[in-house]
């Protein structure tokens, strides 16, 4: 069997190791959970910045394409190149009007490519200095219904943007 310990002594250099080494040890963890909180925080700072670069570059991408959309726009309508009868044919078919009456106002160069096409009964294709090529307005008994490739673009931009009308 086991006898009770008689006496006890301290050994010199043995206790101080010990208080060191602990010391030494919460002083390492305490290190490192400071160092982790501040990889965190430089970590969150980084991220807001990156979204809000994000952010930005995308807003800048929207507005470059849609100016680029409207320099391409604005070439092609000066060359005629748009399929004007189309672009008539839909704005009287939304004008909501069925086959009531209309005056279709186009730019004269554009009026006069479609003076040869027959569009329904009571459809009147008149020439305005007023309007731009490659635009529509027509008149109807309900007012007036203008498609312009300006607002177009304004309509998209709104819509790339997340704007609300």
């Amino acid at each position: 069997m086991h006898a009770s310990p008689t006496a006890a002594r301290v050994v010199p250099g043995e206790l101080g190791d010990w208080r060191e080494r602990r010391a030494h040890a919460r002083g390492v963890a305490e290190g490192r959970a400071l160092a982790l909180e501040q990889a965190a925080g430089a970590l969150e700072r980084a991220t807001a910045e990156l979204e809000a670069e994000h952010a930005r570059a995308a807003k800048l991408a929207v507005e470059l394409a849609l100016e680029i959309a409207r320099v391409l726009l604005r070439r092609e309508a000066q060359t005629g190149n748009y399929d004007l009868e189309r672009i008539v044919r839909e704005t009287l078919a939304v004008s909501g009007v069925d086959r009531g009456r209309c005056v279709v106002h186009l730019n004269p160069e554009d009026a006069k490519a479609l003076e040869n096409l027959t569009f329904r009964a009571g459809t009147v294709i008149e020439p305005d200095v007023a309007v731009a090529r490659g635009n529509v307005q027509v008149s109807t008994p309900r007012g007036l219904l203008v498609r312009e490739f300006e607002q177009a673009l304004d309509a998209i931009g709104g819509e790339l943007r997340g704007e609300t009308t």
